[in-house]
């Protein structure tokens, strides 16, 4: 489909949308949402030191939430949004199911809000960039990992640039558009020495505009493999662990996210229920989430149900200040809306990671860029100060929901002895409470790294579990 396509079927889809909603307002629905969006994605991919495929990758569609006047809320979704008629029919199957389901009684959608102006989250270069651009950012992606040491090889890779367009219109006069840009460019590389692979190192960009700098990222996956050779194993102890960003960014956020989304709050899962104005963290610990960064990767103008965007500050020196809402989880607790609605998804498909399902979903609660202030000390600080522990760069391991139990492989670790890094850790892995390691944040550093929908810094934590390899 043409640019030119691609505008006039956006058109048509939005018009359409909004007298659907006004048809099911006249047929008696309480509340009516439709949720557009459309997306263009173009990839090329890296395996093996080649570059093997070019894909481009178009969506676009409309989700429709209808409530009934007790509650009753439907929903349905088309991707054949060309035909007015197939959108009308997803329109009234979303209020025949409302007819059909249980009551929600907290339900809500929000009412029409001025939203901010967020700079830099369309870049009009990056919706047009040829793919050949994608090629050459690629191939300088391979070439700057292996020439750091002939012993590596970049073995997995990706550049993707998404422009991506999403409307919201209610029945409580929310009418708001939206065009946005993605870019990610990633690098995987290995090495190999005296007939052993290592773990596996990546690094990554995560851009609004096409300007990158794929030697940068290049050249510290290479240096990480490297960091990698002669790899030793370790006996079992308790010490201070920094954890680096990535590590950080996973299964510590995702404790995190766990305990400040609203819907755990409403059933109760969360472990800071009932804790507003209660130190839950260290005192070192202070939490935004940003959704009005500028270029942020997370950031937007409004969430995915048209309400502002803003900057809440979730953990203020250790203690609790609000949790993260949409509409129907800050209804259901009489708190305000944060502006969290996120038809996000945690996929293994990188399209759907970077864009989210869009129309295909319900909103859930979900952070914009969840935001830990960094400390003012380097991370080669924090790790002098280490009598015996580790520099951890990632692990492998999922989080506990709810009680935040984390125990988790050892990907890519050092071992660190009087200030000093030795060597690379062979096996291992580290277990404890998200909860409790966070109540025992030492230092944070000054390396903050933009993720996905967070933006962390290497923390330090005193008395962590190390399950040695010997």
């Amino acid at each position: 489909m043409s640019l030119a396509h691609f505008e006039e079927g956006w058109q048509f889809l939005g018009d359409t949308a909004r007298k659907v909603v006004r048809q099911l307002e006249r047929k008696g629905a309480s509340a009516v949402e439709a949720f557009f969006s459309a997306s263009r994605t173009t990839e090329v991919t890296i395996r093996n030191s080649q570059v093997l495929t070019e894909n481009a990758i178009e969506d676009m569609g409309v989700g429709f939430r209808v409530a009934t006047v007790d509650n009753r809320v439907g929903f349905a979704c088309t991707n054949i949004v060309g035909n007015e008629k197939a959108l009308i029919e997803t329109g009234e199957k979303a209020f025949s199911i409302a007819k059909l389901s249980p009551s929600t009684p907290h339900f809500a959608l929000p009412a029409n809000e001025k939203s901010p102006y967020v700079d830099g989250l369309f870049d009009k270069e990056a919706a047009n960039v040829a793919v050949t651009e994608f090629v050459d950012v690629a191939y300088r992606l391979i070439h700057s990992v292996e020439d750091i040491d002939r012993r590596i090889k970049a073995k997995d890779g990706r550049v993707s640039c998404s422009y991506s367009k999403k409307g919201i219109v209610n029945s409580f006069g929310v009418d708001k558009e939206a065009d946005e840009t993605y870019v990610f460019a990633y690098v995987l590389g290995t090495g190999m020495q005296n007939g052993e692979v290592t773990p596996s190192c990546y690094d990554f960009e995560l851009k609004r505009n096409f300007k990158l700098n794929p030697e940068d990222v290049g050249a510290k996956v290479g240096e990480m493999v490297v960091a990698q050779f002669n790899p030793k194993p370790i006996e079992s102890f308790e010490g201070t662990v920094v954890f680096e960003p990535e590590a950080v960014s996973y299964q510590i956020c995702d404790a995190l996210i766990h305990a400040l989304k609203g819907e755990n709050v409403v059933a109760r899962n969360s472990p800071w229920v009932g804790k507003i104005g209660s130190a839950v963290t260290s005192e070192k610990l202070t939490i935004v989430d940003d959704g009005v960064l500028e270029k942020g990767f997370g950031s937007r103008n409004f969430d995915d149900e048209g309400h502002p965007s803003q900057k809440t500050v979730l953990i203020s020196n250790g203690k609790l200040e609000s949790f993260l809402h949409h509409a129907a989880t800050a209804n259901k607790l009489k708190m305000k809306n944060t502006g969290n609605a996120s038809r996000f998804n945690a996929s293994f498909e990188m399209a759907k990671q970077i864009i989210g399902n869009g129309y295909k979903a319900k909103p859930e609660v979900y952070p914009s860029n969840l935001t830990i202030r960094a400390g003012k000390k380097d991370q080669s600080q924090l790790v002098s100060k280490i009598k015996k522990g580790l520099l951890v760069g990632s692990m492998a391991g999922f989080v506990q929901a709810g009680s935040g139990l984390i125990s988790a492989q050892l990907v890519r670790a050092h071992y660190v002895e009087n200030g000093q890094v030795k060597y690379p850790v062979k096996g291992g892995m580290v277990t404890g409470i998200a909860f409790d390691w966070l109540n025992q944040i030492s230092d944070l550093a000054n390396d903050s790294k933009q993720f996905q929908n967070s933006v962390v810094p290497s923390i330090c934590v005193e008395n962590v579990k190390v399950i040695g390899s010997r």
